[in-house]
């Protein structure tokens, strides 16, 4: 089982190869406000994390994650991304 710190280490990094894929797809120009908010709670899973409240990280995490994960269900190309980014 991993521990709090392991889970947010991993959703912080799920999140941070979401938000470059959009960006290097230009699904960020595509969906904005959606980009926006993902990558504010990618700098609030940061955030606390380096306070070492892992668990509201993880929180934060996979909030903006399941926020990408939605525009890639729209698009219909979720399985493909994440089969891509090895997700």
């Amino acid at each position: 089982m991993q521990s709090q710190k392991e889970r947010a280490e991993k959703d912080i990094i799920m999140l941070s190869k979401l938000l470059e894929y959009f960006m290097n797809s230009g699904l960020d120009k595509k969906y904005p406000d959606a980009f926006e908010w993902a990558k504010n709670y990618y700098a609030d899973a940061g955030h606390y994390y380096k306070k070492k409240d892992y668990f509201s990280s993880f929180g934060c995490a996979n909030y903006g994650y399941g926020i990408l994960d939605c525009v890639l269900i729209n698009e219909k190309i979720k399985e493909k991304v994440l089969k891509e980014l090895g997700l």
